[in-house]
């Protein structure tokens, strides 16, 4: 008798405990506030974080000298009735971007009674990055009047250039694997740069997204398109400077 009502004091009192650390938390959020990085992609209703990103000024007008690049944040806490600073820092080891002359970052904003934000960072368009993208490490930081919040979402790495980059959702299943040759004659076919796929159930038709019928469709509209090139003017390569020249085809073989 004595064993069981020892144990059920010793639950009783990792629940109180438990209960304790919970409210403690909350507490904390409440008090303090806390952001982290909320970049996500939602594929048939699974969401997937997303920890880096690449942009790219060779889809933009040539005219197009800089630009800002928003990155999602989201509140760990409870919204208040003022605005609140948030602040991240470059990690200089994982970095090639040169702060000034690639790139400036800002301070974020968390306005009034909001939970969601963007950390901007200015980007330049430099005459070196047609050659190489640059790239920076970001990690959000506890000087501002928001501190970080959950430990794997605090970092994220951006890579931007002056050439063709990677869009964030090549489609690999249906295009098969990423080159810049591909993604170049895509563009010039298609007019589209970016391919981002529908949820297997959704409200409706979204402008700029895409069912996989018709990024299947694409598929064939570019192997199509590329016998006609071929025959006209020759034929074009995964990678030009392979050792074992492959031309493009859009799919798996």
């Amino acid at each position: 008798m004595k064993i069981s009502i020892i144990n059920i004091i010793g639950i009783i009192s990792l629940v109180l405990l438990q209960y304790s650390c919970e409210q403690n938390d909350v507490m904390d959020y409440a008090e303090d506030g806390k952001v982290y990085f909320y970049e996500r992609t939602v594929l048939n209703t699974v969401e997937s974080r997303v920890s880096e990103k690449n942009f790219s000024f060779a889809l933009q007008n040539s005219s197009l000298m800089t630009d800002t690049f928003l990155i999602k944040v989201r509140l760990m806490g409870n919204v208040a009735d003022y605005d609140r600073s948030f602040k991240a820092k470059v990690l200089p080891e994982t970095s090639t971007a040169i702060a000034g002359t690639h790139y400036e970052l800002l301070d974020g904003v968390m306005e009034a009674n909001s939970y969601i934000s963007y950390l901007p960072v200015v980007l330049f368009r430099t005459g070196d990055t047609q050659e190489e993208a640059v790239t920076i490490h970001l990690e959000l930081t506890d000087e501002g009047d928001l501190g970080k919040g959950y430990v794997d979402d605090l970092n994220f790495k951006l890579t931007w250039g002056d050439i063709l980059l990677q869009p964030d959702n090549w489609p690999n299943y249906f295009f098969g694997v990423y080159s810049t040759n591909k993604y170049r004659f895509a563009i010039d076919v298609l007019g589209i740069t970016n391919w981002p796929q529908a949820a297997r159930v959704t409200t409706g038709p979204e402008e700029g997204v895409y069912t996989i019928s018709q990024v299947q469709g694409f598929a064939i509209t570019l192997n199509e398109a590329y016998e006609k090139y071929r025959e006209e003017n020759g034929p074009i390569y995964v990678y030009d400077e392979a050792e074992t020249l492959e031309e493009i085809y859009y799919g798996s073989r």
